[in-house]
């Protein structure tokens, strides 16, 4: 895979946040919602990928990358900066949202539908909350600096991550990153809580869906995804085979081979 050129640009969120954006490529735009311990950068082997064929906008959400951040956090925050990365994309743009930024994707569906969407495995509380009493003793880890430690009790907890995987996650080279990104995780998972349970409300989703899941990823994780699929009038699932919850860095290609002919399928 070649390196493709890509650009920071920002935008300014309704309550004055500077917002980063990361864009790479050519054609119809794509607005990246990244999940939780996630930034921009995570998501330019995808960019890459697809640059040829459309123009990638990944976003830094707030507290995260080269974006601001400001004490008022919410999910509605969340949602308007997304909304306001749209308005530079354009109104053709494509919204893919992943994990935690498929919840802040699709809570801003509800008022603003995009011309099209994409969700990677978003966490919706179907199963009870996610954070509940783990919130507390992992704001005490990161709180004490902790990181290592906040990351694999988090992934234990948050992610229900079994302990082998949470040891081979640990040897990886992103294990550092992702610790580095534990202090916003906690207001994050408190707002997975709070976006409640009820998938009919995305019934009047008349917008073009690709559900996206790994093969090997949590089995909560692809129920969700399943459920969504039946709720969402116009929607298909897909699997990527072999790989889990973060194809978009374990397999950019096999992403991009999804990806495309959804957004090609997609009218203008």
């Amino acid at each position: 895979m070649t390196n493709t050129l890509s650009r920071q640009t920002f935008v300014t969120s309704a309550d004055g946040t500077k917002i980063a954006v990361a864009v790479t490529g050519q054609g119809r735009p794509l607005v990246i919602s990244p999940g939780a311990l996630n930034a921009a950068q995570d998501w330019q082997l995808l960019a890459d990928a697809l640059a040829p064929h459309l123009t990638t906008y990944a976003v830094d959400r707030r507290g995260h990358g080269a974006s601001g951040d400001s004490p008022d956090h919410s999910l509605e925050r969340e949602q308007e900066d997304i909304a306001a990365v749209l308005d530079l994309a354009g109104p053709d743009a494509v919204l893919l949202g992943h994990s935690y930024g498929g919840i802040v994707a699709l809570g801003l569906a509800l008022q603003r539908p995009p011309a099209a969407f994409i969700l990677y495995e978003p966490p919706v509380p179907l199963h009870g909350p996610v954070g509940g009493d783990a919130i507390a003793p992992f704001e005490e880890a990161v709180a004490e600096g902790d990181l290592e430690h906040a990351l694999a009790f988090g992934t234990r907890n948050f992610l229900r991550m079994p302990e082998e995987a949470i040891e081979e996650f640990r040897r990886s080279p992103v294990w550092a990153t992702r610790a580095s990104m534990t202090p916003t995780w906690a207001r994050e998972v408190r707002a997975i809580d709070t976006f409640g349970d009820d998938l009919d409300r995305f019934a009047r989703l008349t917008i073009p869906t690709l559900l996206v899941t790994g093969e090997l990823s949590p089995p909560v994780l692809l129920d969700i995804s399943r459920r969504l699929q039946e709720v969402l009038p116009i929607s298909r699932l897909v699997q990527i085979p072999g790989h889990a919850h973060e194809a978009y860095l374990t397999a950019p290609e096999t992403l991009a081979e999804e990806i495309l002919p959804f957004v090609a399928s997609v009218g203008t």
